[in-house]
């Protein structure tokens, strides 16, 4: 993938995750119960997996980038 496509990706990754964390924390009622509840959880552990993504597609780590501590 080419760097400018990646980091595009990135981006909009990372803003559909803000924007669903900041729904979750001010959105949805706060008297979910039962499964709701749990889907909530849910989505909150899905929205860290995106800011991971997110990261990772804006700032790729290329092998000539990583040190090799062998080599010292």
């Amino acid at each position: 993938m080419s760097p400018v496509l990646s980091r595009a990706a990135g981006v909009v990754t990372l803003v559909v995750a803000l924007a669903t964390v900041v729904w979750l924390a001010f959105g949805p009622p706060l008297d979910w119960e039962g499964g709701l509840r749990w889907l909530g959880h849910g989505l909150e552990l899905g929205c860290l997996g995106l800011f991971t993504l997110s990261a990772r597609l804006m700032f790729p780590a290329a092998r000539e980038d990583a040190s090799d501590p062998t080599s010292d």
